[in-house]
């Protein structure tokens, strides 16, 4: 009889650890879907860029929860030794798997919240960083001369 007990809890071990991973999932889904009306309010069209992207951070997500989950089944089974062998009352539970999903959950909530006017801003902030930059290296190359632009652009603000 006791091993029954044992093999149902090895087995709720197990639902816990594929329940995560589908919890995951739908915090990355939500995630998506709240980007796709943000976009959506904003008139911007929705993009394969962004869908690429999605699936890129669940990649990156599991490959993490992957590993957490290995170590999980590792701790797991010198628990269930325990159990087993020494008779010590002690959990199996997937601990780290556990709170790796509930740091990405809340990373993708924190996302979902975030207003899309600071996006939008990012965005901005990236896209005059790189433009910036391409400017520096055309200066640098003697293409452009910065000075002068620079110049004409303070003259226009006076």
């Amino acid at each position: 009889m006791e091993n029954t007990d044992e093999t149902m809890r090895v087995v709720m071990a197990a639902v816990m650890m594929v329940a995560e991973y589908v919890l995951v999932l739908a915090a990355v889904l939500a995630d998506l879907w709240s980007g796709l009306r943000k976009a959506r309010r904003r008139g911007e069209a929705r993009r394969s860029e962004a869908l690429r992207r999605t699936v890129s951070k669940l990649g990156q997500y599991y490959n993490a929860m992957f590993a957490l989950s290995v170590v999980d089944m590792m701790q797991m089974g010198v628990m269930l030794y325990l159990r087993l062998v020494c008779g010590s009352d002690v959990l199996l539970l997937p601990v780290l798997t556990v709170i790796g999903a509930i740091g990405i959950a809340v990373i993708e909530v924190k996302s979902i919240f975030e207003k899309s006017e600071e996006k939008q801003q990012k965005d901005y902030r990236e896209a005059a960083t790189l433009m910036l930059s391409l400017l520096r290296k055309l200066n640098d190359k003697g293409v452009i001369k910065m000075d002068e632009i620079i110049g004409k652009i303070e003259n226009k603000q006076q």
